[in-house]
């Protein structure tokens, strides 16, 4: 019974793995496993607490990372350089998530 449990954890895991997105999220729901595999070891509940600590730990770790992938800016679009008073500009859009208004936003950016 308690290789049962601990399979099903595991493959729990792995699932959840497997819906991560970002490359936060995805070493969050690892991270988040582990932890809570120990964590629910720890505490004396055997395989069925350890299967649901690394469970439970996945999801948390797994939604912290996402939140920590909105975050991150990333670039959607470039445009050719442009020579501007003898100095080379590169624009590009950064998408970004938007706090305030819970949306990404498009942004210029010219360097």
């Amino acid at each position: 019974m308690k290789k049962i449990l601990a399979i099903a954890g595991l493959l729990a895991i792995a699932m959840l793995g497997g819906c991560a997105s970002g490359p936060n999220q995805t070493v969050g729901t690892g991270v988040g496993a582990i932890g809570g595999y120990a964590v629910g070891r720890a505490l004396g509940g055997g395989a069925a607490g350890s299967a649901v600590g690394a469970v439970a730990g996945a999801l948390v770790g797994s939604s912290v990372g996402q939140s920590m992938d909105q975050q991150r800016p990333v670039i959607v679009q470039q445009s050719p350089p442009v020579v501007y008073h003898d100095r080379i500009v590169r624009c590009y859009y950064v998408r970004e998530w938007d706090g305030y208004y819970r949306a990404y936003v498009d942004r210029k950016v010219c360097r």
